[in-house]
């Protein structure tokens, strides 16, 4: 009888520490697990900071865009008022503005946040398929929107070439050329006047609103996820 109350205290003891044993692995895989899944959301968390700033810089971006598409046409809306009299044009905006329809600009936006994203797998781990897609869509009005923007720049600057006659660029060539001669060179052609036209017309034609809109609501539906 002895023996057999002894197997079983032995028994019992093996048991007991099976299951201490199995236990400390199920502790220790349940604890990997939260480590793992919250590891995971803080990458989450962090690429999605990335497109923010992304998108925010992308922002900044279509604002200097519209402000020089609208510096385009005040600019040529002045000109054009005084085409034929430039000395008469007050000597202030005249300084201001005779440069401006002469300028080129390189306007371009980022996607390098929304890459790192794709490529890392985590847009798979964003829990909201909603935000998901709105960043998609957004991405994509931004790159619509710049195609637009490089669009009328291309214009643009093909007016202005063809505004460089001959007798514009020997102006140019000249010493100490003032804006006045300059300006009645470039005019003197149709080439020049209708690339004034041309230009006073490009802010008309052009409206950023509804992207801008997209944006800044992405940007709020992102802070919402990781807030």
């Amino acid at each position: 009888m002895k023996g057999n109350s002894r197997n079983a205290r032995d028994w019992f003891g093996y048991l007991m520490n099976f299951v201490a044993v199995c236990l400390g692995i199920a502790i220790t895989f349940a604890g990997q697990g939260l480590i793992n899944r919250h590891a995971e959301r803080n990458e989450v968390k962090s690429s999605l900071l990335l497109v923010k700033n992304e998108l925010q810089d992308n922002l900044s971006y279509i604002e200097i865009a519209d402000s020089v598409l609208a510096s385009y046409s005040e600019a040529a809306r002045f000109l054009i008022r005084y085409e034929g009299r430039y000395a008469d044009a007050p000597r202030d905006s005249m300084a201001a503005y005779c440069n401006v329809p002469l300028m080129t600009f390189e306007i371009t936006h980022s996607e390098e946040a929304l890459e790192l994203l794709k490529n890392s797998n985590l847009f798979t781990k964003i829990r909201d398929l909603d935000l998901s897609l709105e960043i998609i869509h957004t991405y994509g009005a931004i790159a619509d929107e710049m195609t637009v923007v490089r669009f009328y720049n291309d214009h643009k600057n093909g007016y202005l070439d063809d505004a460089m006659t001959k007798d514009v660029k020997e102006v140019l060539s000249l010493d100490n050329v003032t804006a006045e001669q300059l300006w009645g060179a470039i005019t003197s052609s149709k080439e020049g006047r209708q690339y004034l036209r041309e230009l006073s017309r490009l802010q008309m034609t052009h409206d950023s609103s509804e992207v801008k809109d997209i944006i800044a609501n992405t940007i709020s539906s992102i802070d919402r996820y990781i807030r």
